[in-house]
C-alpha cells in the first residue's frame, strides 16, 4: 500500500475518534454538573449511544453500499452531525438534549463501521495493515481526552464544540 494512502487512512481514523472521544467520556459530567440532570436523565442521554448503535448502521450502510460513495455519506453525516452537536449546546432541558443526542448518535455511529469498511477495502493485507491504521483511532481518542483534561472543560459545553469543529474538519477531509 502506498504510504500516502496509509497516512490518509490513519488521519481519517484519528479524526473520527477525536470526534467521539470529545464528548463521550464527559457527557455524564456535562449533564449532571452543568445541566443539573438527575442520574436517571443522565443515564437516558448516555443510553442514546446504545440505541443508535443498534439501529442506524443497518440503514446508513445500505445507503452507502447501494446509492452513494462511502466518502460522500461520511461527509454528509459529519457535517449534519456538526450542526446537531452545536445544537446540543443550545438546549438546557432534558427533552431537548435527549432528542438532539439521539439524532446525533443515529448519524455518528454508522461512521465507525463506514470508516472501518473504507479502510479494509483499501488494504491488500488486512490482518497486517489494519491494526496499525486502527491504532490512530485510539490515539485520537487519547489526544482529545488529554486536551479536554488539560483545559479542565469536562463540565462545560466545550467538548461538544471541539467535537463540532473536528466534525467539520472530518467532513471536509472526506
Amino acid at each position: 500500500m502506498p504510504a500516502s494512502l496509509k497516512a490518509r487512512l490513519c488521519l481519517m481514523m484519528f479524526l473520527n475518534y477525536v470526534i467521539w472521544g470529545s464528548w463521550y467520556v464527559t457527557i455524564g459530567t456535562y449533564c449532571t454538573a452543568n445541566l443539573k440532570f438527575s442520574g436517571t436523565e443522565t443515564g437516558a442521554v448516555f443510553g442514546t449511544t446504545a440505541l443508535a448503535s443498534m439501529i442506524s448502521p443497518f440503514f446508513i450502510g445500505f445507503v452507502a453500499d447501494r446509492y452513494f460513495s462511502t466518502e460522500k455519506v461520511l461527509a454528509t453525516l459529519h457535517i449534519i452531525g456538526a450542526i446537531i452537536l452545536y445544537g446540543v449546546t443550545q438546549f438546557r432541558s432534558f427533552s431537548g438534549v435527549y432528542t438532539m443526542m439521539l439524532i446525533y448518535c443515529l448519524l455518528f455511529f454508522p461512521t465507525i463501521g463506514l470508516t472501518n469498511s473504507l479502510t479494509l477495502r483499501q488494504l491488500t493485507d488486512a490482518g497486517g495493515e489494519f491494526p496499525f491504521i486502527r491504532m490512530f483511532a485510539t490515539i485520537g481518542w487519547i489526544v482529545i481526552a488529554q486536551i479536554i483534561g488539560y483545559l479542565g472543560v469536562e463540565a462545560s459545553d466545550a467538548p461538544f464544540l471541539l467535537a463540532c469543529g473536528a466534525s467539520v474538519l472530518m467532513a471536509a477531509y472526506c
